[in-house]
């Protein structure tokens, strides 16, 4: 059933899936899922595996998590698409959006994370006259024009790269790729060219080079030097957001984003990002002075699985348990590899963790990432999915924990990752 479902799929899917990181859950058999609940997937052949992936960290509650399944059907059943005004549900999600983000006085909702940051540049952009930005090797803020630069080639293999065809050289020329957490190397960028900056836009945790945090000396200095030079600075939070903390990076660095880019655990996975405003760049928006629209922005369906979620998030103080579980399965991979006597750095925040074969400590930055044993790690990967755990095949992703894992499920990690590198080595 998986073959032919496979073999339709590629027919009318480049390379039988959407994206290349999807499609490397092609290798070494195709994977074609038809069912998930809790921590758990069901692929077309019947194969139950435990999800170590959740959807790149997006689902934070668990698959197909009642609460949030029950207030989309309830709003299919009220209200499908209005297309006009405003909806009452969304209303509400943006109240309380605001209400968890320091600073922030509104929210424009789009239909994914790369449109929300394409806001943001284009509110910073409009807010300073000026067009260019700086963005860091090893963070990806979507697949935009704007973004795609050095998010997996580092910046001493030849200076600023495109990770696509297709970009025209002058929108490359309004973009800057500097070395993550290196202060040095942005303080002596901006002396420079400052005055031409629009925006400064991070990942506070970077997550396309394992899980890497952002120090804390780098993010004071981006907000000080964003600060002195009249740029924007820009959060990120795709990925952190609910997943490392429900009040924002801002709040366990102390320090304030201008915008703020959130999506994935916002709604369990839903079709929903958020870019969070403070009143200068809210009225840009308000005044029409910045354009924002989209048929499907704020979708009824949307908003309703978004509050349900994010209302039990903030009751059940989700950032507290992800961080608790992952700090669990970390420990259980980690003891796997130290009982094979295997040298490799794991590396958790929050609720994620990643894991670097070959390296004695954690990467500060995508040079150092490059340096693990990326092989030796997909080799990890395929085994641990023919026990039966599924994480992503990409040695500079990570494993996602959600609140459905249990000790069960920590205590399996555990046993298949013993088995997996018995059997590598």
């Amino acid at each position: 059933m998986t073959g032919n479902l496979f073999e339709r799929a590629s027919r009318v899917l480049p390379g039988g899936a959407q994206g290349w990181l999807r499609r490397e859950f092609h290798g070494p058999e195709p994977l074609v899922v038809v069912r998930a609940s809790g921590s758990r997937i069901w692929t077309a052949e019947g194969r139950e595996l435990l999800d170590y992936h959740m959807a790149f960290g997006a689902v934070v509650l668990g698959h197909s998590d009642p609460d949030v399944a029950r207030a989309v059907s309830e709003q299919s059943e009220r209200l499908m698409l209005h297309g006009a005004g405003v909806a009452d549900v969304e209303v509400e999600y943006a109240e309380l959006l605001v209400k968890l983000i320091p600073g922030s006085k509104g929210v424009v909702f789009t239909v994914s994370g790369s449109e929300a940051v394409m806001l943001a540049l284009r509110a910073a952009r409009a807010a300073t006259g000026r067009s260019l930005v700086v963005k860091f090797e090893g963070n990806y803020h979507g697949w935009h024009d704007y973004s795609l630069y050095n998010v997996k080639t580092p910046l001493s293999m030849g200076g600023k790269v495109a990770e696509t065809r297709g970009i025209p050289r002058e929108t490359a020329s309004t973009v800057e790729v500097l070395p993550y957490n290196d202060v040095d190397a942005l303080r002596s960028f901006m002396a420079e060219r400052g005055g031409e900056v629009a925006a400064i836009i991070m990942e506070p945790v970077a997550h396309s080079m394992g899980v890497v945090p952002a120090e804390e000396r780098f993010v004071k200095e981006a907000e000080r030097l964003a600060r002195t030079y009249g740029a924007a600075l820009i959060f990120d939070e795709i990925i952190t957001g609910v997943r490392v903390s429900l009040r924002g990076m801002q709040d366990y660095y102390g320090v304030r984003a201008d915008m703020t880019v959130m999506g994935k655990g916002i709604a369990n996975g839903l079709p929903v990002a958020a870019l969070l405003l403070t009143p200068e760049y809210f009225s840009l928006f308000e005044e029409g002075l910045v354009v924002a629209s989209g048929t499907y922005a704020s979708h009824p369906l949307s908003m309703a699985g978004g509050l349900a979620a994010l209302r039990k998030a903030v009751k059940m103080q989700l950032d507290k348990v992800l961080w608790r579980k992952a700090e669990e399965a970390a420990k259980a991979v980690r003891d796997a590899l130290e009982e094979a006597k295997v040298t490799a750095a794991v590396s958790q925040f929050g609720g994620s963790f990643s894991v670097h074969i070959g390296l004695e400590k954690p990467p500060r930055n995508l040079s150092e990432a490059l340096k693990a044993d990326l092989e030796g790690y997909r080799r990890m990967a395929r085994e641990l999915r023919s026990r039966g755990v599924l994480v992503s095949p990409n040695p500079l992703k990570r494993f996602h924990v959600s609140a459905a894992h249990t000790s069960e499920d920590v205590e399996k990690l555990h046993e298949a990752a013993r088995a997996a590198l018995a059997a590598l080595k």
